[in-house]
């Protein structure tokens, strides 16, 4: 790192380190509107007209593929419309099913929205009481895995193709002769969600006694259930309620990004950062080591390494109880909280700590603290106690709690599988939709044991680690080809439901087990296990409920409406001292940790073969296609490496070489790694991508199986390329500049100066003027406004657009080049120092100016003004002069230098079952033509059309962009600008609203509501 990190010459708003430092590279970054390599290395006569992949798909027949795709699955099952129940597909008519999201273990509830049988978008279901009609980025983008070119078609024994009667028969045969043996018959699953699913489970039990289940997930909650158990008698912890919480702290925490129920705690945790008739702001402290999307939303951010949260939480029970606690503690509780001090901190954290201690105390009841997943049981436990010792208890909301279908195995149980299945007295092993060659630690030896039993069934979508270490390869339904059902809350019943018929030869993977189950191949029938699931509703939910209706009639209600809601509320259970008294205690460690946290897209490498979401930037560090070790600019000077070098990382006799990102605000010792990555047996767009951070895991872990200590770290020759988008697209400040004013680009204040001056965002504000007259807008004025308060920079409206307007995937490679094509972007800035930043996120897209300077440059009028304000692409005209983007001082627009689907890894999305994704009213862009956000021009244009038949006015919020409808916060409104009275207009005169480079007197249409930090000064710290 250069030494240049201690000039006082440095910027007030800096988006990276070399920005930070004024490098060279970084200056030409902004001063030209491409990257080098963007316009260079590309000779059109080169590119090839027909790819190896596009020339092998030609020879195939599609026919009966895209017969099957286009046929609506009603026909073959009684499956309900949300808005309305069609008595025949109409083309050019969308049709919403309810359904329930598998994209992880939170099951939310989604509307999936077909055209003419096929599905083509998720957004969430408004009725689900949980996300309320949001769904995150993995939920969005999980669509293209349906048409993922690389799921499996027909079942497979020994890589050879086998009929599924054949394949029953031999199962059904092993699993006899191994229950007449003796031998144990395993099941190997990951989360389980659903009680029907579970039920297949305990029946198969029944059938065949000796078999046991396992459940292993990579990423899972057992540090807080175990806790939670120990602490109150159950598995069962019940939600936050962040909206009503004044103060919040968060120890490794990142509920605002993938931990726990993200989409509900990021609405309510907005919900306290409304700034429209209200100042009524929520105060949120994070201590952590790396840097997250929470703790980028944070008015005090703490350094602080994973090892040393024991004692910090300790400390402060220590500190706040000299004020009293709301529970008594006994003489060993305090003898053993009384050792404890706060860790070594320098003097601008002590007083973060000062003004935490204040105001938990000041709070008393009306604050929480919550620990990360990935933090130790004896952490949990102790935030417990902090808990209790505030009178935090009425924070809990008790008739919402988290559901544990199956319990998470052991490491003693897992240990116990592995020996058996070396001893041979395994004859079966199921790995029922999971991946436990990939996700388990190598030291189980699990892989190698599986050499030692007879009959490996794994039952996948698509090829991975498991699969091809068995025998038997199942080719499995996806979800939105299958029936199902989830119950991972208290009191709320989701339903899934198939909207397409099975595209492939692939069956549903519960009713395999049941055809198993009977004994017969011949038993399974396509409806087997949507009566097995009607049957478990009826004789559980139905009775619960007890409707007047009949059970026929309610269960097309509940498919209807994708959800059931009864009362199944828990009380709170007097807190057991002995579990805080009789817990280990965690020492502190000053030497390096290793932290491995869950990737915010590819989870723990589900979603791996997902282009859209290998591309989607990271919200931290804007990397795509590739995971890294963060560790802090100190650290990174201390071992001299910048970003892109190697480093080898040893732990306990494992080591794993990967690239050095250098994270502002990281802590000094900590480093972290997100799982994910690394996957060997995968589709194209997956395989190799990134490290395998399991490869430092072991089963015999000292406090938590993601924290890691008696770590060495050292520079390692060569260099591998990150590709962050962070540099791309930047705005020139040397050319605002030149106008002698500031940039003015991120422009935030505090609640308290806003309390007291109002105004503050608009006392230098001038009034600028046009020497032309100005178009005066009579009708409809869309514009959009976005409020800074609640962005968490997630990327869910990014994928959303994704989704809904074609945007295609164009690799590692060409976003190197900077060439990546997604028409939203989310910035992010730094002010501050690199060791205790302050981050601010901002959406960035086409801000459809009414003085667009696009338009003026245009030589063939292919970008335009509409009459109702939208700044217009006629794809048609566009000859790629690329004049509109040199002149776009948002650098938003994006040129297609490829056809990108056509390049991409070989065609990888160029053939007839992906392009079943795209979006029929957006066009489908090839090479030459730029493109940008069109605000969604296609739902403004259907919304008209309905207003037409309807014979009613068309009002501005009757249309909702992607964007606005994928974002969890609400932070996005669109809408009319002419309408007086609509939300829109109102933000757009609030207080905190601004223009980025309104001085340029462009006139954008999107609105920046300014962000207001919650600390105790007047002045951003």
């Amino acid at each position: 790192m250069s030494d240049s990190l201690n000039s006082s010459d440095k910027k007030e708003l800096w988006k990276s380190l070399q920005d930070y430092n004024n490098d060279p590279e970084s200056l030409k970054l902004k001063h030209n509107e491409f990257l080098d390599e963007v316009t260079e290395k590309f000779d059109p006569e080169k590119i090839s007209g027909i790819s190896r992949r596009k020339f092998l798909a030609l020879l195939s027949a599609s026919a009966a593929l895209t017969a099957t795709a286009c046929t609506d699955y009603r026909d073959k099952g009684e499956i309900i419309p949300y808005n309305k129940r069609p008595e025949e597909v109409f083309p050019g008519i969308a049709n919403y099913y309810a359904s329930t999201c598998n994209g992880c273990g939170q099951a939310c509830g989604i509307l999936i929205k077909t055209r003419e049988g096929r599905p083509i978008k998720i957004d969430g279901n408004p009725d689900h009481p949980i996300n309320k009609g949001k769904i995150c980025a993995k939920g969005q983008a999980s669509i293209l895995d349906l048409y993922d070119p690389e799921r499996l078609h027909d079942p497979l024994y020994n890589k050879n193709v086998i009929s599924w009667k054949k394949l029953d028969d031999e199962i059904i045969s092993s699993l006899k002769q191994t229950t007449s043996n003796g031998n144990e018959i395993a099941i190997v699953t990951g989360l389980i969600s659903s009680p029907t699913t579970k039920k297949v489970l305990d029946d198969f039990v029944v059938k065949y006694p000796n078999t046991k289940i396992y459940s292993h997930t990579l990423l899972n909650d057992e540090q807080r259930r175990n806790a939670w158990y120990e602490c109150y008698g159950t598995y069962d912890y019940p939600a936050v309620k962040f909206d009503e919480a004044n103060i919040i702290l968060a120890l490794d925490a990142d509920f605002l990004g993938n931990e726990g129920s993200s989409i509900e705690n990021m609405r309510k945790f907005a919900a306290k950062r409304e700034v429209v008739g209200k100042t009524d702001f929520n105060r949120l402290y994070v201590a952590e080591g790396r840097m997250s999307a929470t703790g980028m939303m944070a008015d005090y951010r703490i350094s602080l390494s994973p090892t040393k949260q024991y004692q910090f939480v300790t400390a402060l029970i220590n500190e706040l109880t000299k004020n009293g606690s709301a529970f008594s503690l006994d003489a060993a509780a305090k003898s053993k909280i009384e050792k404890f001090q706060f860790p070594e901190l320098n003097s601008n954290e002590k007083e973060k700590i000062s003004h935490l201690i204040k105001d938990l105390n000041a709070n008393r009841g009306k604050a929480v603290i919550y620990a990360g997943d990935t933090l130790p049981k004896e952490v949990h436990i102790a935030v417990n106690l902090l808990n209790e010792v505030l009178g935090n208890m009425d924070i809990y909301d008790y008739s919402s709690t988290s559901k544990s279908l199956v319990k998470q195995s052991t490491q003693q149980e897992i240990s116990q599988l592995v020996d058996s299945m070396k001893n041979g007295k395994v004859g079966v092993l199921i790995q029922f939709d999971c991946n436990p060659v990939f996700s388990l630690p190598e030291d189980y030896g699990y892989s190698s044991a599986l050499k030692n039993v007879k009959t490996v069934v794994t039952l996948t979508e698509a090829e991975n680690e498991s699969s091809a270490a068995g025998n038997y390869t199942l080719p499995i339904n996806h979800p939105f080809e299958s029936w199902g059902d989830a119950n991972v809350r208290s009191g709320v019943y989701s339903l899934q439901q198939p909207v397409i018929s099975p595209i492939f030869n692939t069956r549903q993977k519960e009713a395999i087990l049941l055809t198993w189950l009977s004994g017969d191949s011949n038993s399974y029938k396509e409806d087997t296990y949507h009566q097995y699931l009607m049957n478990n509703f009826n004789a559980t939910i139905y009775t619960k409920k007890n409707p007047l209706s009949d059970a026929k009639e309610f269960w097309y209600s509940a498919l209807h409406d994708g959800v059931v809601l009864f009362n199944e509320s828990s009380q709170h259970s007097k807190f057991n001292l002995a579990a805080f008294s009789d817990s280990k205690e965690i020492n502190q460690v000053n030497d390096f940790t290793v932290h491995l946290t869950e990737s915010y897209f590819i989870g723990d490498g589900k979603f791996s073969n997902n282009g859209w979401l290998q591309e989607t930037p990271h919200p931290v560090s804007k990397v795509t296609w590739d995971n890294y070790a963060s560790v802090s600019p100190n650290l990174a000077k201390q071992l001299l490496v910048e970003m892109n070098d190697l480093v080898e990382i040893k732990v306990n006799g494992k080591s794993l070489t990967l690239p050095v990102l250098v994270q502002p605000g990281a802590e000094n010792n900590t480093i972290n790694i997100e799982f994910g990555y690394g996957r060997t047996v995968v589709g194209v767009v997956g395989k190799d991508v990134g490290f395998n951070a399991i490869t430092l895991m072991s089963k015999n872990y000292s406090s938590s199986p993601f924290i890691y200590e008696n770590v060495s770290i050292k520079k390692v020759s060569g260099t591998h390329k990150l590709a962050s988008t962070q540099e791309h697209h930047s705005l020139d400040d040397t050319f605002v500049k030149d106008i002698h004013r500031k940039r003015k680009i991120i422009q935030e204040g505090t609640v308290e100066k806003y309390k007291k001056e109002p105004n503050f965002l608009h006392e230098e504000k001038e009034k600028l003027f046009s020497i032309t007259t100005e178009y005066q807008y009579t009708g409809h004025k869309w514009a959009m406004a976005i409020d800074l308060n609640k962005c968490t920079s997630c990327g869910g409206c990014v994928t959303a657009c994704n989704v809904e307007n074609n945007v295609p995937v164009v690799g590692k490679d060409q976003v190197l080049n900077g060439r990546e094509m997604q028409w939203m972007r989310i910035d992010r800035y730094y002010s501050g120092t690199p060791d205790d930043p302050i981050a601010s996120n901002q959406p960035m897209l086409c801000q459809h100016c009414d003085n667009a300077p696009c338009e003026n440059v245009c030589p063939v009028n292919a970008t335009n003004h509409s009459p109702d304000g939208l700044n217009q692409m006629v794809y048609n005209r566009c000859v790629g002069t690329r004049y509109c983007s040199n002149n776009c001082p948002y650098k938003v627009r994006r040129f297609n230098f490829f056809n990108f689907r056509d390049h991409f890894a070989d065609a990888y999305y160029e053939n007839d079952l992906t392009s079943l994704v795209h979006n029929p009213e957006v066009t489908v862009r090839s090479r030459g033509v730029m493109e940008k956000c069109t605000f969604c021009v296609q739902r403004i244009m259907e919304a008209r059309s309905n207003a037409i038949r309807d014979g009613k006015e068309l009002k501005g919020t009757d249309v909702v962009t992607a964007c606005q409808q994928a974002c969890p916060t609400t932070a996005i409104t669109f809408g009319d600008a002419n309408d007086p009275d609509s939300p829109i207009a109102k933000l757009r005169d609030h207080n905190l609203s601004y223009h980025v480079l309104e001085e340029l007197n462009v006139k954008p249409n999107v609105t920046y509501i300014a962000k207001l930090r919650n600390t105790h000064s007047q002045e951003i710290l």
